[in-house]
């Protein structure tokens, strides 16, 4: 039954991605962006600073408005989608505006949060995920802070702790019961406690922002059910510390919908390939630019 979007999150961001798509989209990209939020995203873009593009709050409203382009493509080729995972700004939750000040807002946040906090990410690649479940709540009994930030697929978690303790778990993954450990560049502890005190800043936005009943269904990764309009406000705050369940949308979505397709909307293709390993016998496409839509 028709076909599922899934669109990127931080640590999918690149130098100069999209930048295709500033003379196809110039008011959503730079006039709106610009007004929005006192910065411009043509000026980043064509910059091409990998550094800048780390910070969260250049990197989370960058991919959001890039993704949000590209969906727009991709529903005037494909149609709508039955669900487009986390695309609640195309699904009419709330306008581009909204989306852009709140992104913005939760971006701006989550970065004070983890100033000199010395924290990292890494992605876990195991074979045996309950195993390395279990090393973790070892570590964690030892007083030794290790969180667990995304679950990926059934080989893959994000993990969250000190620098410290992520360099040595890189050099040690068999403490985990893991194949590797991979540092992401990120500013630091995402979906920890450690951006909890960026909850009430978000809330406070959120607040300002009038919602409207999505055209088109939504699962939240906080906790892979859709979204609703009573808790939608609720759910993106809990989401900020919360883990990113993206294993249990790709179960839930297949046994609910049983989509044709499924369909990475955005940088990169790290959705493509985690549903690849998780649903292998699914159609899978990647459109991250503007010629990978006639493919």
């Amino acid at each position: 039954m028709g076909w599922i979007g899934m669109f990127p999150g931080q640590g999918s961001q690149e130098p100069e991605m999209g930048k295709e798509l500033l003379e196809k989209y110039p008011e959503l990209l730079i006039d709106i962006f610009d007004e929005s939020l006192g910065w411009s995203l043509s000026d980043v873009i064509n910059e091409g600073d990998s550094d800048l593009i780390k910070k969260t709050n250049i990197a989370q409203p960058y991919i959001f408005a890039i993704s949000y382009c590209y969906g727009l493509e991709a529903i005037q080729k494909f149609g709508n989608a039955d669900a487009l995972i986390t695309a609640l700004a195309i699904s009419g939750f709330f306008d581009y505006v909204d989306a852009l000040k709140i992104i913005s807002v939760r971006g701006e946040a989550m970065q004070e949060s983890v100033e000199n906090s010395d924290t990292g990410m890494a992605a876990v690649l195991t074979t045996d995920l309950d195993a390395t479940l279990k090393e973790i709540e070892v570590l964690n009994s030892q007083d030794i802070e290790v969180w667990i930030s995304n679950y990926n697929d059934a080989s893959q978690i994000v993990i969250s702790s000190s620098n410290e303790n992520l360099e040595y778990l890189k050099s040690n993954s068999k403490a985990l019961s893991a194949r590797r450990v991979i540092p992401l560049e990120v500013a630091g502890a995402f979906h920890t406690k450690i951006v909890s005190p960026a909850k009430p800043k978000l809330a406070e936005a959120l607040e300002q922002v009038e919602l409207k009943e999505g055209t088109i269904p939504v699962y939240m990764n906080v906790d892979a059910d859709l979204a609703n309009i009573d808790t939608l406000k609720n759910r993106l705050v809990n989401q900020i510390d919360n883990s990113v369940l993206f294993y249990d949308q790709i179960l839930k979505i297949e046994s609910e919908i049983k989509p044709n397709e499924w369909i990475h909307i955005g940088p990169g293709n790290v959705t493509a390939g985690m549903v690849k390993k998780s649903i292998s016998s699914k159609e899978i496409r990647v459109i991250n630019s503007l010629e990978s839509l006639s493919k």
